[in-house]
């Protein structure tokens, strides 16, 4: 990974601003993703700042992980408390203006770090670094799709072990621990595992329900490889499915596919999102479509860009994104299918593999 190339990209983003420096805070996990980014440091407090002078600092929980990690910076240990400590040595560096990541910054850390710096001034910024993110290297698609890879792979044993009595929260369960031990940092959310009426809530909870016989069983599962995540939705039926199931799995399929075929690089998004839209529009299920068509994945599950119908973001190659429409009758069952692509001049590479063409019967 071309941290140092990062980092110069942001440095040149922020001149242009006319900022002297641009600053990123994580603490306790709040801006891990954009520190990595920029430093590949995993852990969970460290302080970046991109100028004519970089400058990177953890405490000694850290010290000798950053200096395995962080190539092309020297680390500095903070003693004490680390505010006090930053503000000083902004203070030190005689800059007049800095930027500071704004989505990711709490309140008390900006309020306290702007009186404790002063008369260094500042300057909230929004989407500087996730910017940078949107496209991604070729390095980071290989790292997305063995996340893309493994997920597949953990799906098709999670089905050889799927049989009516089985909770969902135990099959949510054996699922991750599978993961984990086959090399995955961790999953990349909470999966879910959502069966008969669960399924048609798109955000549903795995919890102590038996799965049984007749069932609608969404899969919503992603991991982490190497700080990467993936993201895929199958739906599987346990013992044969009425003809509603099947009528409304091939619309989402159908509308799955009318997706994939809209994505090219500058397209708007939300063109893709009314690609998809329209076909279940079309099947009489529109307004059992709520949530937007996708989204972008990468060091987190959701980012940069959003596919939806009120997007304003133009897709452009190099963005991974999900492109996942679903139809979901309360009380009853949902449906969703949901592939990884990689954004090309001309269409999209889908590094999702798992079988769709039908619905899955166990």
């Amino acid at each position: 990974m071309d941290y140092a190339g990062r980092r110069e990209r942001l440095w040149q983003s922020a001149r242009e601003r006319g900022l002297e420096g641009f600053l990123v805070v994580n603490v306790e996990r709040s801006d891990r993703p954009n520190l990595r980014y920029l430093t590949g440091f995993t852990g969970s407090f460290g302080v970046l700042l991109v100028g004519e002078k970089n400058l990177f600092a953890t405490d000694s929980r850290y010290t000798e992980q950053a200096g395995k990690e962080v190539a092309g910076l020297p680390v500095e240990e903070v003693k004490g408390r680390w505010l006090p400590w930053l503000g000083e040595r902004l203070r030190a560096l005689g800059l007049k203006q800095v930027g500071i990541g704004a989505h990711r910054t709490s309140v008390h850390v900006f309020q306290e770090l702007s009186r404790l710096a002063s008369p260094v001034e500042l300057v909230p910024q929004a989407g500087l670094v996730e910017e940078l993110r949107r496209i991604k290297s070729p390095a980071e698609v290989e790292r997305i799709a063995a996340a893309a890879e493994l997920t597949d792979a953990g799906l098709r044993w999670a089905l050889g072990e799927l049989r009516p009595g089985r909770t969902e929260r135990e099959v949510a369960l054996d699922l991750e621990i599978w993961y984990r031990q086959s090399g995955a940092e961790g999953v990349a959310f909470e999966l879910i595992v959502a069966s008969g009426p669960g399924s048609a809530m798109p955000h549903y909870r795995p919890g102590n329900r038996r799965i049984a016989q007749g069932d609608v069983v969404l899969f919503d599962v992603g991991v982490q490889v190497d700080g990467y995540c993936s993201d895929l939705t199958r739906v599987v039926a346990v013992g044969e499915p009425g003809r509603e199931v099947r009528d409304v799995y091939t619309l989402v399929l159908g509308a799955n596919r009318a997706g994939l075929e809209a994505v090219r690089g500058g397209k708007p998004a939300r063109e893709v999102d009314g690609a998809a839209r329209d076909a279940i529009a079309r099947g009489g299920h529109g307004d059992r479509f709520g949530h937007g068509l996708g989204h972008g994945v990468g060091l987190e599950v959701h980012e940069a860009p959003t596919v939806g119908p009120a997007s304003e973001d133009t897709l452009a190659p190099g963005n991974v994104i999900t492109i996942e429409p679903g139809v979901y009758l309360p009380g009853k069952f949902g449906v969703r299918i949901e592939d990884l692509v990689v954004v090309t001049e001309t269409g999209c590479r889908v590094l999702s593999r798992f079988p769709k063409d039908e619905l899955l019967v166990r």
